[in-house]
Parts: C-alpha cells; structure tokens; sequence
C-alpha cells in the first residue's frame, strides 16, 4: 500500500445522518403521485447522484413527470429541510480533528451537487476543514465511476493512489478502488446489510477509522513530529468593538490567547479556559466558530511541531479598561480590528483576525 497523503470523504450517510431525509424528501414526491419508496429500490439510490437516482425512481414508479422534474421537486423541499434537520454522524468532529491533528490535507467526493453541498457544509459548521471538494455535478459520470474521486484528488494535489477514502455505500466504495485508492467503507444503518466489494476494510463507525489511523496510515516520523490541538479565541469587547491582544515583553511578540485543549476536554471549552487564564476576562460568551488551520514550524531542538488551531469569536461585556488579572507575563490590550490586525507578530493569527472580522461584517449585513 502506498503511503497516504490525503483523506477523501464521501458527505451523504458518511459525515452527515442525510439518508433519512432523503427518503422524506422522496417520499414527498412519490405521495403526490399515489407511491412510496420501497426498501429495494431505496438501497438502488443510495450513493447515487440526484440526477441518476430521479431516472431510477421515474422508471420504477412510471412517473407521469420527466426525471428532470423530478429532480427539482425533491430538491424543493430536500433544501427547505437541510438547515432545521442535516445532523452529522457521531464521530465525525473527533476525527477531522485527529487527522488535522495529523497535518493530513481532506477533501470532500460527494454525489451530491453543488447548491446542496455548499449548504450542508455550511450547515455542519465544516466547510473550512476541507481543501477541496468535488461533487457529481461537475464530472460526466457519477459513482461507482471513479470521476468524483479523481477530481477531488486533483484539486488537492495528490496522486489517487496515495489517498485515503471513507465511503458508506457500495457505489462509492467502488468508486475509490476505481480510481486507484484505499477505500474504507464505514456504513450507516441503511448499508450495513450491503456488500462492500473491493473494500481496503469495512469498519462500522466514524470513530473505529479515527482508532483504527495508525494501521490505516503509516507510521510518519512519530518521533520527530510533535502533533497537538490547541483552541483559542479573538475577542471583541462589547461596547467598542475592539480586539484582545495579549503583549509579552519576554519575547517581544504580540498575539493572541490560546492553548492545549487537555484530554477529553471539547475545544469550546479549551477555548474559554484558554482565554479566561492568559487574559483574565471573564464573562465570555462563543458568539461564532472560525473553523481550523494547521501551524507546522521547526523547534531548536530538532523536531516540528504540527499544531491544529481551532478559534471563535467571543464577545465580552464591557468591563471597564482593565480586565481581571491574568497570567503575569501577558499585558492585555484593546485596539481597533485595523490596529489589532498590524500589531499581532504570527500571520495566522492574523488570519484569525481576519475571519472574525468577516463574520462580524456579515452578521451587522
């Protein structure tokens, strides 16, 4: 096996719990026309685009409408439901979290098209996760054709071969090896009756692949690179609208406050205690999530630490010029977005400055 590069995922019925609602959302469709989908040839559909599965479900139930037709009325109201209902499959949050962790770059191969999986992305909170996305409007063929996979592997920059694929139904899982990947299938409760052919392994949930990474991926240097997540947040003090910057003398540097996120602690809560203790203030809520970047830089010692940042916007109640007391070797300083922006030392946190100011610009919007 080749060495893995990169991690592709599949969306619908891998990351996101999205097959119930598809079956509403055709159901919706077939009522009108006095039918219901049945189980056979709700397994036929699954993995495929909307586009194929509306031919399928036309010629089975002999629909007075054209595929195409068909297509836009379960669309309708698919769409409608995907902001109040998409929920994502238990698991998927720790792993992204491992494999950033691991500095490996993840895309995104889905059947699904555009309009819907800009949307669900959107809506799990992981749209900035993800280097590249591929889905089955853009390539001529669908799955199991290995289309979709090779495009998301071409927008990544990696050779097919040298990823990683997760894939919860049998089209998708032959896709992959089609396109001269290792596919892992994880199925959900609607395909875990299916045969998977050619599958690298058949694990039974999200968090069995992020257990099972140090067989599925090889051994890359573990004594040399340090990996570790840390959470943080930019702060925006209520009354003006400025930013928290923390200034150290020590190393003459401006930045902003984070750190580890401890065992079993969730990055929300890392974030917070993170802040609380460099800064001092108190009373912080988590008004928005900026997603993940991962830091790679060399210590002196030898080794390069891989670190996977994750930052929110937190707003703090006006408390007056000086926050409660902190750790001594920070000085806490409010400045304007633009001030903040020119004083911090590290581009990704300003990087982070910059996506919280975007946020705040379109929530005023």
């Amino acid at each position: 096996m080749h060495k893995i590069r990169a991690v592709i995922f599949d969306l619908d019925g891998l990351m996101a719990d999205s097959e119930p609602l598809a079956e509403w959302s055709w159901n919706q469709v077939l009522e009108r026309y006095g039918h219901r989908l049945d189980y056979e040839t709700y397994c036929s559909v699954l993995g495929l685009r909307v586009v194929d599965s509306s031919r399928v479900i036309c010629r089975r139930y002999e629909l007075p409408i054209t595929p195409a037709e068909a297509m836009a009325e379960r669309d309708r109201v698919f769409l409608e439901a995907v902001p109040s209902c998409l929920q994502a499959r238990v698991g998927l949050y720790p792993l992204l979290d491992e494999l950033a962790a691991r500095g490996l770059p993840l895309g995104v191969a889905t059947s699904g098209h555009r309009r819907y999986v800009t949307l669900a992305l959107e809506t799990l909170g992981i749209t900035d996760r993800f280097g590249a996305v591929a889905t089955g409007d853009e390539v001529a063929q669908g799955k199991p054709a290995p289309d979709i996979y090779l495009l998301a592997a071409e927008r990544l920059g990696v050779p097919p071969e040298h990823c990683l694929a997760l894939d919860d139904a049998p089209p998708g899982v032959e896709a992959a090896s089609a396109a001269g990947m290792v596919g892992v299938a994880v199925p959900n409760q609607h395909t875990a009756s299916l045969e998977f052919l050619g599958a690298h392994r058949v694990l039974n949930s999200l968090d069995e692949v992020r257990e099972g990474l140090d067989e599925l991926l090889p051994a890359c240097e573990r004594d040399r690179v340090v990996r570790y997540v840390a959470a943080g947040g930019v702060v925006v003090r209520k009354s003006d609208g400025r930013v928290l910057v923390l200034r150290r003398p020590s190393r003459d540097e401006v930045r902003l406050p984070k750190g580890h996120v401890d065992p079993g602690e969730t990055v929300e809560a890392a974030a917070l205690r993170e802040v609380r203790e460099e800064s001092g203030c108190d009373g912080l809520l988590i008004r928005a999530d900026l997603g993940a970047q991962v830091v790679a830089f060399d210590v002196p010692v030898g080794r390069r630490v891989v670190r996977t940042e994750r930052y929110f916007v937190m707003e703090l109640a006006d408390v007056g010029e000086s926050p409660l007391a902190g750790e001594k070797q920070f000085e806490p300083v409010w400045l304007p977005w633009d001030r903040a922006l020119a004083a911090l030392t590290f581009e990704a946190e300003r990087e982070w400055v910059r996506r919280a100011r975007a946020k705040s610009l379109i929530e005023k919007s």
